[in-house]
C-alpha cells in the first residue's frame, strides 16, 4: 500500500507539472476579431417647397438598413421588417452599408423603405443576423415618430 500511494503522489506531481509546463511556455491565442451587424433605421416627415405637385407637398418616409460595424466580413447577411420585406445580400464587408448611393436621385437608397403622402403616427421595426457568431444586441431595432405624453 505505500508503494501505491507514492506511485499515486507521482503521478500527480508529474501531472502537474506537465500542466503549469504547458500553460507557461504557451502565448495567448489571437482570436479574430467577430462581426457586428448594426440596424440603423428611422421615420422622416419631409414638407415639400412652394410650386411642388400636390402629392410630394408633404410625405413620410420610413427606412432600415444595415451596417457592419465589426472588423470582419459577414456572409449572408438579412434584413427583415416585422410583417414586412426581407433582403439578403452575400457579403458585407467591414464599414459597408446596405445602402447604396443613387447619383440621379441625389440621395441614399435603403434595401427597405417606404414612402407615404401625410405624415401620420407609424412605426418600423426589424431585426439583422448573418452567418457568423456576433454581438447581437444591436440586431433589433424599433422606430416611432409619435410620442404619447401624459398630463
Amino acid at each position: 500500500m505505500r508503494a501505491s500511494l507514492k506511485r499515486a503522489g507521482a503521478t500527480v506531481l508529474a501531472t502537474v507539472g506537465i500542466a503549469a509546463g504547458t500553460l507557461a511556455g504557451t502565448t495567448p491565442a489571437q482570436a479574430a476579431v467577430p462581426g457586428d451587424l448594426e440596424l440603423v433605421g428611422g421615420i422622416e416627415c419631409h414638407f415639400g417647397q412652394w410650386g411642388q405637385p400636390w402629392n410630394q407637398a408633404w410625405y413620410m418616409y420610413r427606412y432600415m438598413t444595415v451596417r457592419n460595424a465589426g472588423d470582419t466580413t459577414m456572409h449572408n447577411v438579412i434584413l427583415n421588417e416585422i410583417n414586412g420585406k426581407s433582403v439578403r445580400i452575400k457579403e458585407l464587408k467591414p464599414g459597408e452599408t446596405m445602402s447604396k448611393w443613387d447619383a440621379k436621385a441625389n440621395r441614399w437608397v435603403r434595401p427597405i423603405e417606404t414612402r407615404w403622402f401625410g405624415c401620420f403616427p407609424s412605426s418600423i421595426s426589424g431585426f439583422t443576423f448573418a452567418n457568423e457568431a456576433e454581438n447581437l444586441t444591436n440586431n433589433f431595432g424599433y422606430w416611432q415618430n409619435f410620442r404619447r405624453q401624459d398630463n
